[in-house]
C-alpha cells in the first residue's frame, strides 16, 4: 500500500482506525452532534515522510508563520478598521465594535495555534526516538487522512491497545464521542484487534 502522505514510497508505519462520521445540526436548543461509526480503514506512512513530519513539529517556525498568517491578517484589519473609524466620529457604534473584536479574535487565534503547536513539539521531545516516530506518523495520518465525507466531518479513533484498554467515557471524551457511538467504538475495537490476535 503507497503512503498516505507522498503516494510514493513503501510505507514503513501502518495504522487500523476507525471512521466516526460527525454532522453537526443547528436548532433553537443549540448545536447537536448526529454521529455514527463508518467504515474501519488501513493507513499507512513512509519513514519520509515521518522525518519531515519530525522535523516540521521540533523546528515550528513554518508551521508557526502559516498557522498564524490568517489570524495575524484579521487582526491587522481589525487595527486599521479601529484606527479608521475612531477618526470618524459619524460612524455608528456597532460597526466601530467590529475593529476592536476582528484584533482579539486574531490575537487569541495567533496564541491559541502557537500555544497548540508548541504543545505538539514538547509531546514529541518527550518520547523515545520509537515512540517519537510513531506519534509523528499519526500525525501525519490525521493530517492526510480524509476530512469530509459529504456533510459528515471525518475523524479517526486508532485501533491499538491503548485504546482497547480505555473505558467508554475515557473514549467519549478524547475523541469527542456521544456515548452511544463510544459504546459501539469499543465494541469494534475489542473485535479487530480480537481478529488481528
Amino acid at each position: 500500500m503507497p503512503c498516505l502522505s507522498c503516494n510514493k514510497s513503501p510505507a514503513e508505519y501502518s495504522f487500523r482506525v476507525l471512521e466516526i462520521h460527525t454532522l453537526h445540526v443547528r436548532d433553537f436548543d443549540g448545536e447537536k452532534l448526529i454521529q455514527s461509526l463508518g467504515e474501519e480503514r488501513v493507513y499507512e506512512v513512509c519513514a519520509a515522510c515521518v522525518s519531515s513530519e519530525m522535523r516540521a513539529v521540533l523546528f515550528p517556525a513554518v508551521r508557526i508563520l502559516k498557522g498564524c498568517a490568517g489570524f495575524g491578517v484579521l487582526a491587522l484589519v481589525g487595527l486599521v478598521m479601529s484606527l479608521t473609524l475612531s477618526l470618524n466620529a459619524e460612524m455608528m457604534t456597532a460597526i466601530r465594535i467590529l475593529g476592536p473584536v476582528a484584533v482579539v479574535t486574531g490575537m487569541s487565534g495567533i496564541f491559541g495555534k502557537v500555544r497548540e503547536i508548541l504543545r505538539q513539539r514538547k509531546i514529541l521531545a518527550g518520547l523515545s526516538e520509537e515512540d517519537a516516530r510513531r506519534y509523528a506518523a499519526w500525525q501525519c495520518v490525521l493530517k492526510h487522512a480524509p476530512k469530509k465525507y459529504n456533510d459528515n466531518d471525518l475523524t479517526y479513533i486508532p485501533v491499538s491497545e491503548e485504546t482497547l484498554g480505555m473505558d467508554v467515557k475515557a473514549l467519549a471524551e478524547k475523541y469527542t464521542l456521544i456515548p452511544a457511538i463510544a459504546n459501539k467504538a469499543q465494541l469494534s475495537i475489542r473485535e479487530a484487534v480480537k481478529e488481528s490476535a
